[in-house]
């Protein structure tokens, strides 16, 4: 039961903290401020989360651990890796046309593109997670 605990835990932190990702990109979007709400934030969820992540798997045990961080974890996690590493080289070509003709600043773009390609990754990667349950 603990490795499914770990499990739940790993996906609804990797969920929520790409949704804060994603919705900080949104805000920089719509307001045209890199800093729309202080960049602590996602940074700081993101810190917190991966110390909740560890703490689970650490008070989990070894062999619980192991079962939630089975190769079906990782197929999974390389998954989204790779469609991340794709939707990350397509935001250039996007953003490409916006920045060039200055409807974006340079500083907007960059703080949209960075957290896209954050949240790509980590929703995903919940994403695989969920339909593998299914």
């Amino acid at each position: 039961m603990p490795s499914d605990l770990l499990s739940i835990v790993r996906l609804t932190l990797f969920g929520a903290t790409g949704v804060i990702c994603a919705v900080y990109a949104a805000l920089v979007l719509a307001t045209g401020d890199p800093t729309p709400i202080s960049p602590w934030i996602p940074l700081l969820f993101g810190i917190g989360a991966a110390g909740a992540i560890a703490m689970t798997a650490r008070f989990a045990g070894d062999d619980d651990a192991e079962m939630a961080y089975d190769e079906g974890y990782y197929a999974d996690s390389h998954r989204a890796q790779r469609y991340a590493y794709w939707f990350a080289v397509a935001l250039y070509p996007i953003f490409a046309s916006p920045l060039a003709n200055e409807w974006i600043g340079w500083p907007v773009g960059f703080a949209a593109m960075g957290m896209l390609t954050g949240a790509a990754f980590l929703l995903l990667s919940a994403w695989f997670d969920v339909r593998d349950r299914a």
